[in-house]
């Protein structure tokens, strides 16, 4: 007990705390045979493991408790705590969407994949995409869909898309996760995604899955945030994780292409009116807008022969598709025609069941004009391309004829036939005079002739226009008459009206008719017109151009064309676009004139326009072209793209800087970006390039400073030439790197300003689908899947398979990759074949990783499956019970020796353990003869089975009877029962080995001959005569043993009479056999020389039988060798810790016969120095046959220059020198601070610790654990005993000795046991006596690459004697010696070894005595105890360091013990302490030094040894107390450590900081880091007023934040906080500082601008503690560039809407108003941006929110679609405001095809309005169709206004429900407007 002051006993506190443990009770009194419980709690704290040691003092069993002892305790316990902050995975983001596709933006994927539908998680967006998926909620009743790709087996129209993720807890607890999933911001919070479930507990270190669902009811894009939360969580990274669901709800929809289809009937194909025998082909298109892929269905319903449907039955169209057939109409009659053409689009036949009614009619005319050849401008009638449908359903009437546009004065000629179909002849005659307005100007050639029956004539017509014409089918009349000839002949070919009187005809009396031809044309001047007349361009500087605009203006009827031709001395300057072309009738076109000078002068030239066509050849306009040209210092040839646009940083990039961007497929690979600059001057130029060091230079890209390399720094343009300017880009990363440079003419002056970007694209490659599910397999059954490993990159890459991601070191491989590694080409893909080989029952899944060089992430595929097996067991039933059979194991059945005639059966019963039933089979096999089937008894080998084969079900059993009935003689020997379960692709087979037979009485022997073959000269001579030698010793010769078997009933005498030669040895004497047993009688052959040997050896059985055994060999010499004797040589060189090198040699067997041998060195001397080899197993070579051997030298410490030889152990004792190994290894070494514990005596019963560290001297950090023997490890034990220590850490580490009377008495009874098993006498037993010394040798240390041993013994005592102390005092390094007496007390001598020990401080040798001592009998001797102390003890006076070099507490006493157990039983402990006295103070120095100024102070130091000394140097403020007002400010700092040679003085240096004007004192002690001994050097110090502080200059663009960083220095012993204020409003310091003690840390100065200007500021950095930092800030703010664009993809008279968000930094409140610009260099109608927010009022920042997301709302609506030159519109977005500056951005807008949308619902006889808008910038005529005559609209066309909403109203009237659509065209888009209608009753 503790006593306090008043002498009474102290009560013990009720709870003791240590760390976060605390126990419930402190103390208390233990009765004898009594247990008390003590409650421990543990108070989780943060996320960090706890360990505490807590030590229980008993009264009466060691010393008292006042804690100088390092443990005082006699119970010692650690307490160890883990404290979890709950959390989940959520940056490993490829294990979560282990199921899907895995890439960086959604067009990656979809590129890789090749198809749209795919189910992706974005990384750049942080967006997992469903895609298209199929929306179910427009179905009509009754009908049916199917999914829109069949690769996605999760497709569900009832359920949706169900996609499973997976999210792990990685941490050692069980963790709560709630799941959600909600609307965005401004978006609906109706979302058709779910998640299941919304709750769930994740077990730790474990992973579930949830399903996210997507199941979209309309046709449209959706968009939701999935959300997972930790509750429990407080760690932000791990208990949130976020992203958004994206997915479009679509159906497949297929437009149809060609002439209007739908009208007032529904659908309809007017084919129109055609001659019977002639075909009219009308081409149709199919159209795939929709965003799924569809297959359409087309059928003539009821087929007709006047009807023919070209092409396939079934069309599959891929998204964006269009694909032609044709309908032809081949009337074969006359008559009207009709047939139904059905077009069907699978998966949305409620909508796309279309039915098209064909009409056409067929007639047959006597006579009839053939206008087939007549040519048209653009070609034939009717010519269109193959690939575009046709305009026109109808044929073109036969009697029209267009001769389209001709320029007044031209002329065009065009032919065609007339027919006779008549069986007589006909005449015909045009008038003589063509009908207005062809008077004059119109002729036809003939104008009367014959036609022959059942043929043509051709006829010519010619068009001369003299003025303005439009003629619209002017009929011109052909009188037609039929006739007969009066006199016989032909009529002439051609007649002319002149020669009609010279043919005698008449005609047919009522056979004349009219013949109408109806001729259209059209005639006009042609000319173009245009205002401007001259163009004169602003001076331009030289290589750069300006642009002028103008229109051509058609007043005529008919196009017009043009061709320009600039003339003049310096035309190349002038370039027109377009140079040819056209003019529409009364249209316009716009021209171009481009001006780009190249040198410096006045140009002037003129623009000619000509007309092809006119008969002039003078030019029809003239225009003057005039420029002047500017010469620059230089023309820098560097085309900028929209990286400014698309620059994804906080702020906008500055105006001056030009943008030079590289493109990099991948990283770790070097890029050139390469441009010209040229000098237009006659002086060459001397240029530079600088990398700018400043403000615009982000904080990371510091460390990135060799990704970018200036190839051509400097150098010389000379006049008139190019200079290449060259930069490097080599990624590390694949983030977007910036360099900002300084071109510099540095005579002149000039400086450009260059951003140099370097952008990493990922490379393409990845694989064509994420995961591979193989389902349940039988085990050992394989199946194969291939997957594509697809390359979209122009260039190859190479892959390689990382066998580790699937393959688990210990187990049985489950997965195979083929190949393993290889080389995509560019543009390809490689097949991997993926086999699944399960060799467990369980579940399988991998993430298979395929590396791919350039690529920064490894590509993954995730494999699934699971392995199941047949569970069947097997027992034969014995007199003690059942015993069980295995599988694999050759199990034995024993009938006995029977006699013939004899029968005897055994039961075996068949369970399964499975949960399904299954078949064996019963069958025995004989040697190695095919197994068969059991037969009667009749036949050998006498056996049958009661059921040869059947099934047993699930968790069932039959029995089996196998019955043994020899019918002759026999032997089972060698004959296997089997019973075979089908069971996958190899079959469950339990075995049995039969053994007995019938009776006969005979021995048999295992062989009668046997050869040896060539076998190796023994070199030691025969074998010695007498006993045979033991088995290891005989290893050396060939031995074989001849079994002898005795079949009799009865036992039988065997000997030989073959006598020992020097060369054979039969190593038998006369024996004993029992009845059924065998004797092994050893074969020894050992040849002597290169001969053949041949010995008959004789046996003789019961003195009577003799057998004979011959025996043959040749003796022949051992060659085992190297191919080559280079190879004798192996140096590895120098290596690296980690390295892992190998060499291969090649070994040949020149021996005539097979050699054994195993590889190995000399005591392991190779082993010890990381050398391996292969093979390492025993190896046998036969006759010239060779072996691959392979050295690998892999060490993983530091291993000294070695040179040592591999041997090859060969049968018969011989070890061959192959070779000789060196090298050497440069690495870190892994090591205990101490190699043995010595715990002294220890009382039974209680516990001793030992600290002992493990140190990583390396660079690597290593596993490690500790194995103990396992007869010792409840004696000792090691904490930790496992963990991880990290590169230049110690581990430390409690070696703990726990002896208790169980444990010993358990150790000693072992000890006892082993001695008698090795045949050593057996010491003295006490009963009862606990004494006893135990010791272990073989703790090791196993570390990754190595092990390391520790040693530790230990005292055992019962109790312990009379313990007297030894106190010793000295200076520190002074020897101080004590002695003590020790009597011997018996009659011989004693030979005593003392075992001293320090115990404080561990690990150190203070105490010291003589190793052995020799004490006559009867005598005394002392023992002398040396104490020599290298460190100090705490000092009694307080005042000097009490703290060790290494900063540890210095102990109040050096302690050990000396004990040394005697022969009589005894043992003599001695208690050491020791004090070691510090040594004197050393000198005082003077100094005056400015404060606010670093100051270095000189330190003389001398060292007093003759050996060089390494210094702990400790700097430290003496006066003022640290800890007092005056010390705040004021910071001292030194080196931690001095080197100083032999006797050498050198001067040390340490810094001095002041923040006030103050006297200080400081001191310094160097303290030896191998003695401990130190100095102190005093040093006072005046600190007088500081200097002023410096100018800090601040330049950026607006809103890009620039910063200036300012070092901090605390030098307090706690911690400083800085609070910085500033007089300008946008300058600011970083958030509060907080230096901790005795630390230093940088602040940053901040300038983020919003408008520009410069001007003066002044900045303060403030600290209670360390005083004012006042500084001059001269500040200047540039214009601001671009923010990051925003782009919208929209449907064609659809529109899309989002945000566009900027950061609002203003401190004043901002009013920012909006508007849309054209963007330069742009074209296409800002009108398709329309802002829906044209304000939005921000209120002021402030140091809380340094800036606030503002966000307003642009809607894109298009107004066309896009071309091949120009496929999308952009425009510029401005925002500005008074005191927020101005924002400017890009809009990109894409318009898409039409999408389908509905359905509409629409009641029996009622209308629905359906909404549709005109979304072009003209007045546009569209065409309304319903493709289902049950729906009616009002108008079949409508003319609606731009921008303007017409509300359709459509009606529905039937007896049933039913689907169709409402199709709107126009003629300025191919894809039509689909309104899905859904009829209701």
């Amino acid at each position: 007990p503790t006593f306090g002051e008043d002498g009474r006993p102290l009560q013990p506190p009720a709870n003791v705390r240590a760390g976060p443990f605390s126990m419930s009770k402190a103390s208390g009194k233990l009765e004898p045979d009594a247990e008390e419980e003590v409650e421990v709690t543990f108070e989780a704290t943060g996320d960090q493991d706890y360990d505490s040691k807590i030590a229980i003092w008993v009264d009466g069993v060691q010393g008292d408790e006042s804690g100088s002892s390092s443990f005082p305790g006699t119970s010692a316990y650690l307490l160890t705590g883990q404290s979890v902050i709950p959390g989940i995975n959520t940056t490993d983001l490829q294990s979560i969407f282990e199921e899907q596709f895995f890439a960086r933006t959604l067009d990656d994927a979809i590129a890789i994949v090749g198809r749209p539908d795919v189910r992706v998680f974005c990384e750049s967006d942080r967006v997992f995409s469903f895609g298209p998926v199929l929306a179910h909620g427009g179905n009509a009743s009754g009908s049916s869909s199917m999914p829109a790709s069949p690769s996605h087996a999760a497709m569900d129209l009832g359920n949706g898309v169900t996609e499973f993720l997976r999210l792990a807890n990685p941490k050692a607890i069980p963790c709560e996760v709630h799941i959600s999933v909600k609307g965005r911001e401004g978006g609906s919070s109706d979302v058709p995604f779910e998640v299941e479930p919304t709750k769930l507990v994740i077990a730790p270190h474990d992973s579930q899955q949830i399903q996210v669902r997507f199941k979209p009811t309309q046709m449209g894009s959706f968009s939701a945030m999935l959300e997972v939360t930790v509750p429990t969580g407080s760690d932000p990274n791990t208990n949130h994780l976020e992203f958004e669901l994206r997915g479009d709800g679509s159906v497949p929809s297929v437009s149809i292409q060609g002439p209007r289809l739908f009208g007032d009937e529904g659908g309809e194909l007017q084919l129109g009116k055609l001659a019977v025998g002639r075909s009219h082909e009308v081409r149709m298109a199919l159209r795939n807008d929709g965003l799924l892929p569809a297959t359409v269905r087309l059928e003539i319903k009821k087929p007709s022969v006047h009807f023919t449907l070209a092409c396939r039955p079934s069309v599959s169209l891929s998204r964006g598709e269009q694909k032609t057939f044709q309908v032809r109409f081949h009337p074969r009659a006359v008559g009207e025609w009709q047939a139904d053409l059905g077009i069907r689009t699978l998966g949305n036949e409620a909508f796309e069941d279309v039915n098209i009614q064909m009409m056409g009619e067929g007639y047959s005319d006597e006579v009839s004009w053939d206008l087939t050849e007549v040519r048209r401008p653009g070609g034939a009638i009717g010519a269109r391309s193959d690939e575009e449908p046709s305009m026109e359903s109808a044929p073109p009437s036969p009697d029209d004829l267009q001769l389209g546009e001709v320029v007044i004065g031209g002329e065009v000629r065009v032919n065609f036939q007339i027919t006779n179909n008549g069986s007589q002849h006909m005449r015909f005659e045009f008038p003589q005079e063509m009908p207005d307005p062809f008077k004059g100007i119109l002729t036809l050639e003939p104008r009367t002739g014959f036609v022959r029956p059942n043929s043509q004539h051709p006829v010519s017509i010619t068009f001369k226009p003299t003025a303005q014409l439009l003629a619209e089918k002017v009929p011109v009349i052909a009188k037609i008459v039929n006739m007969t000839f009066d006199a016989e002949g032909e009529p002439p070919i051609e007649t002319e009206e002149s020669t009609d009187n010279m043919v005698s005809f008449n005609a047919v009396e009522g056979s004349a008719k009219d013949l109408p031809l109806n001729i259209s044309a059209t005639a006009d001047s042609g000319v173009i017109d245009c205002e401007t007349k001259e163009i004169c361009f602003a001076p331009t500087v030289m290589f750069s151009t300006k642009v002028h605009r103008f229109n051509l203006t058609n007043s005529s009827k008919i196009s017009a064309p043009f061709e320009w031709r600039v003339l003049g001395r310096n035309a190349a300057v002038f370039s027109v676009t377009p140079l040819s072309g056209s003019v529409p009738a009364e249209g316009e076109r716009e021209i171009e004139v481009r001006f780009s000078p190249v040198e410096v002068e006045d140009f002037g030239c003129e623009l000619l326009s000509f007309q092809s066509g006119f008969k002039t050849n003078e030019p029809t306009l003239k225009m003057l072209l005039g420029g002047s040209a500017l010469r620059p210092w230089c023309h820098i040839e560097l085309v900028e793209g929209d990286y400014r646009s698309r620059r994804q940083a906080d702020t906008p990039l500055d105006p001056k800087y030009r943008v030079a961007e590289v493109v990099s497929l991948g990283t770790h690979v070097k890029n050139t970006k390469r441009f010209y600059v040229f000098n237009p001057t006659a002086e060459p130029i001397d240029f530079m390039w600088m990398q700018e060091r400043n403000e615009h230079q982000k904080v990371d890209d510091y460390n990135d400073e060799d990704t970018f390399r200036c190839m051509t720094k400097r150098g010389t343009i000379l006049p008139g030439k190019k200079f290449e300017m060259i930069f490097e880009f080599a990624p590390q990363s694949i983030e977007t790197k910036e360099s900002f440079w300084n071109f510099c003419l540095v005579a002149q002056k000039v400086v450009e300003y260059f951003l140099i970007v370097g952008i990493v694209e990922e490379p393409r490659v990845g694989m064509d689908q994420p995961c591979i599910q193989f389902g349940e397999k039988l085990l050992e059954s394989t199946a194969t899947e291939k997957v594509r490993l697809v390359n979209k990159e122009h260039i190859p890459f190479s892959f390689s398979i990382d066998q580790s991601s699937f393959k688990i070191e210990g187990l049985p491989e489950a997965i195979q990759v083929s190949p393993g590694s290889g080389v995509i080409g560019p543009d390809s893909f490689v097949e991997l074949e993926v086999t699944f080989k399960p060799m467990q029952e369980r579940t399988f899944n991998f993430n298979i990783v395929c590396n791919v060089k350039r690529k920064k992430e490894p590509i993954v595929l995730n494999v699934k499956g699971s392995g199941y097996s047949i569970h069947a067991a097997l027992a034969v039933e014995e007199p003690t019970g059942r015993r069980s059979i295995y599988v694999g194991a050759l199990e034995h059945l024993d009938f006995g020796m029977m006699q013939v005639q004899e029968q005897r059966t055994v039961n075996l019963y068949l369970t399964n353990q499975s949960k399904k039933n299954f078949n064996f089979r019963v069958q025995v096999q004989q040697g190695h003869r095919k197994p068969r089937p059991l037969h009667e008894f009749e036949k050998p080998p006498y056996l049958a089975i009661s059921q040869a084969s059947g099934d047993v079900r699930a968790h069932e059993d039959i029995m089996l009877e196998l019955t043994y009935a020899p019918r002759d003689v026999l032997t089972l020997d060698g004959c296997i029962l089997q019973v075979v379960i089908p069971a996958g692709p190899k079959e469950t087979i339990f075995q049995i080995a039969l053994g007995g037979g019938a009776k006969r009485s005979r021995v048999d022997f295992s062989f009668l001959t046997y050869d040896f073959g060539p076998c190796f000269i023994a070199k030691d001579g025969a074998t010695m005569a007498g006993e045979p030698l033991e088995h290891s010793e005989d290893d050396r010769y060939e031995r074989v043993e001849l079994v002898a078997t005795n079949r009799d009933d009865t036992d039988c005498l065997i000997s030989t009479t073959f006598t020992r030669e020097p060369w054979l040895d039969v190593q038998l004497n006369a024996a004993m056999i029992e009845a059924g047993s065998s004797l092994r009688i050893p074969i020894v052959f050992s040849p002597r020389e290169m001969c053949d040997y041949m010995q008959r050896v004789e046996f003789v059985v019961n003195d009577y039988t003799h057998m004979h055994v011959d025996v043959r060999g040749r003796g022949c010499p051992l060659r085992l060798e190297l191919t080559n004797l280079e190879m004798q040589h192996v140096d590895f060189g120098v290596a690296t810790g980690g390295d892992s090198m190998t060499k291969m040699v090649r070994l040949v067997n020149r021996s005539p016969c097979a050699v054994t041998f195993q590889l190995g060195d000399d005591q392991e001397e190779l082993s010890k120095r990381f050398v391996q080899w292969s093979p390492v197993h025993p190896t046998t070579l036969r006759p010239r046959e060779t072996c691959d051997v392979e050295i690998r030298f892999m060490p993983t410490t530091r291993v000294a220059p070695f040179k040592v030889p591999l041997l090859a152990r060969c049968d018969g004792g011989l070890d061959l020198k192959l070779l000789t190994v060196e090298g050497t290894c440069h690495a870190t070494e892994m090591r205990l601070s101490e190699h043995s514990c010595f715990f002294g005596d220890v009382v039974v019963g209680s516990q001793a610790t030992r600290n002992v560290r493990l140190h990583n001297f390396g660079d690597l950090g290593s596993k490690f654990k500790f194995e103990m023997p396992p007869r010792f490890a409840k004696l000792f034990s090691i904490t930790p005993s496992e963990g991880f220590v990290r590169p230049q850490e110690e581990i430390p580490l409690t070696v703990a000795f726990h002896p208790s009377r169980e444990r010993v008495m358990e150790y000693k009874k072992a000890e006892r046991a082993n001695a008698t098993r090795r045949g050593k006498p057996l010491p003295a037993e006490i009963p009862g006596h606990l004494n006893v010394r135990i010791s272990v040798k073989e703790i090791r240390c196993v570390l990754e690459c190595l092990a390391l041993t520790l040693e530790a013994s230990g005292c055992c005592i019962e109790r312990m004697g009379e313990t007297k102390t030894l106190e010793f005092t000295t200076d520190v390094r002074k020897e101080c010696k004590q002695s003590f007496e020790v009597e011997n007390t018996q009659d011989v001598d004693w030979k005593l070894k003392p075992q001293v020990m320090t115990t404080e401080p561990q690990g150190t040798l203070f105490f010291t005595c003589p190793p052995e001592i020799v004490i006559p009998a009867r005598k005394r001797a002392e023992v002398e105890v040396t104490y020599l102390p290298f460190t100090m003890t705490e000092p009694k006076d307080g005042k000097s360091a009490a703290v060790s070099p290494s900063g540890k507490a210095r102990c109040g006493k050096h302690r050990g013990q000396v004990f040394i157990g005697t022969p009589d039983g005894n043992a003599i402990l001695y208690t050491l302490e020791g004090t070691a006295d510090p040594p004197k103070v050393d000198k005082r120095l003077q100094e005056r030094v400015p404060c606010k100024k670093q100051h270095n102070q000189r330190v003389p130091v001398k060292n007093w040894l003759h050996e060089r000394q390494r210094f702990h140097v400790k700097v430290e403020l003496d006066d003022p107390d640290p800890s007092s007002q005056d010390a705040q400010g004021i910071k001292v700092d030194g080196v931690g450590t001095l080197d100083l040679p032999p006797g050498l003085e050198r001067d040390y240096r340490f810094s001095l900081y002041s923040y006030h004007e103050t006297t200080a004192l400081v001191r310094v002690s160097l303290t030896s880091q191998e003695t401990g001994e130190f100095i102190v050097v005093e040093v006072e110090v005046e600190f007088y007023a500081p200097e002023s502080l410096a100018t800090i200059k601040l330049e950026s663009a607006c809103r890009q934040q620039t910063r200036h960083k300012i070092a901090v220095a605390n030098p307090l012993s706690k911690p400083a906080k800085f609070i910085g204020t500033s007089s300008h409003p946008y300058i600011r310091f970083g958030q509060e500082l907080e230096v901790p003690a005795k630390s230093e840390r940088t602040i940053d100065l901040l300038f983020r601008p919003v408008e520009e200007g410069d001007g003066d500021a002044e900045v303060t950095l403030k600290s209670d503690e360390l005083g004012i930092y006042p500084y001059a800030v001269r500040w200047r703010a540039t214009p601001a560039g671009l923010e990051r664009s925003l782009t919208l993809k929209a449907p064609l008279g659809g529109s899309a809407t989002d945000f566009f968000k900027f950061q609002h930094l203003a401190k004043v409140p901002v009013d920012y108003k909006a508007r849309i610009e054209v963007a330069p260099g742009h074209k296409g109608p800002v009108t398709d941006f329309i802002l829906e927010d044209l304000s939005v009022n921000a209120t002021a920042c402030d140091d809380n929110n340094l800036s606030k997301e503002l966000q307003l709302r642009v809607r894109y609506q298009p107004s066309g679609l896009g071309t091949k030159d120009q496929p999308s519109v952009a425009a510029m977005l401005v925002i500005s405001g008074s005191g927020g500056g101005e924002y400017k951005a890009m809009l990109t807008g894409f318009a898409q095809p039409p999408q389908p949308q509905g359905p509409y619902e629409v009641g029996n006889g009622k209308a629905v309005a359906i909404e549709f808008r005109n979304p072009f910038d003209k007045p546009t005529e569209f065409t309304l169709q319903v493709d289902n005559p049950c729906f009616m609209v009002p108008m079949r066309s409508q003319t609606i206004d731009p921008q303007k909403t017409l509300s359709i109203q459509v009606s529905f009237k039937s007896d049933q429900k039913q689907g169709g659509r409402l199709i709107i065209s126009c003629k300025q888009v191919s894809a039509p407007w689909i309104f899905y209608l859904k009829g209701e009753l």
